[in-house]
């Protein structure tokens, strides 16, 4: 064998050593950000609300799960953002509040679904105080900003 084809097969066998097996998913080194999981946490915070608030406890139930899992994947995967440990902050302050979402859908109680929201809602902002982000206030949506999807229960 040349001295050019050895070179070649030993850099090949080093590229299919670091090549994942088949089948194997590759992982993505670089995925969403704190911002864009964000903003996919706010867009299923309103719809949530736009849900409950309607009763339509189905659509409730997703939009909390949604909500819960983008959150709990942010806490995992970006612990720390700038030197203020998110994860920890989310564990300690939206995920409890969110439980009481859950109780409230479960129970098909508007009341203490509207309640249990504001309390959410309330641990957000004061998860933003301690990020050093106070400037960004999230409140119940006055409107939906989903024209295109029915908030309302499907009629059975």
């Amino acid at each position: 064998m040349s001295k050019t084809m050895s070179a070649a097969a030993a850099g090949l066998a080093i590229v299919l050593t670091d090549a994942p097996a088949i089948g194997e998913a590759v992982k993505d080194s670089h995925g969403p950000g704190l911002v864009e999981t964000m903003m996919a946490t706010q867009s299923h915070h309103a719809k949530l609300w736009l849900a409950g608030n309607a009763r339509n406890w189905e659509l409730a139930e997703y939009q909390v799960d949604e909500l819960k899992e983008g959150l709990e994947d942010a806490a995992k995967h970006i612990p720390d953002y700038k030197g203020v440990p998110v994860g920890s902050m989310i564990e300690s302050l939206m995920l409890p509040p969110i439980v009481e979402v859950e109780s409230a859908i479960k129970a098909r109680d508007r009341e203490k679904f509207a309640v249990a929201f504001d309390k959410a809602t309330a641990a957000c902002n004061t998860c933003h105080v301690g990020a050093n982000r106070g400037f960004i206030v999230i409140q119940r949506p006055a409107t939906s900003a989903f024209p295109n999807q029915s908030f309302a229960p499907k009629r059975k």
